[in-house]
């Protein structure tokens, strides 16, 4: 029987590099869109408009703009100048600044899931080997 365990740890020691590059990729996207979220949040504010406002004006769901102003959801190229022409500011006003790129190296604390890594290196897992890990060490089902 395979041992999952081995098998991740034998392709996570091969593919250490290719995936801190795409975990870095991935880190400096997810700042760059919390960081204009927050300044797009700062400037909607400041000019008194609300989340509802701002959404019915360029045709999004408030829900949509909280997402946005979280970094949990990337803006259109469209609605960023909606947005930017509706708070009556320039664009460069609620883009972050080009340094969020510059991250510094990953610490070595870097925590990646194992469905992270496993959708990062292509790999696919049966069902069966999926749910191994809900089973308890003894190889029995977990119990309550």
């Amino acid at each position: 029987m395979v041992n999952i365990a081995n098998v991740f740890a034998e392709l996570t020691s091969r593919c250490d590099s290719q995936i801190l590059g795409q975990v870095k990729a991935k880190t400096a996207d997810q700042v760059f869109y919390r960081q204009f979220g927050r300044l797009l949040a700062d400037v909607r504010r400041k000019k008194g408009v609300s989340q509802e406002i701002l959404a019915d004006e360029i045709g999004l769901s408030r829900t949509s703009i909280t997402n946005i102003e979280k970094g949990r959801q990337p803006i259109q190229l469209h609605s960023l100048y909606r947005i930017a022409r509706l708070l009556g500011v320039e664009i460069k006003e609620i883009l972050p600044s080009p340094k969020v790129f510059e991250l510094p190296v990953v610490n070595e604390q870097l925590s990646v899931s194992r469905s992270e890594w496993l959708e990062a290196m292509n790999v696919t897992v049966s069902k069966g080997l999926v749910n191994a890990q809900k089973r308890h060490r003894t190889g029995g089902p977990k119990t309550a």
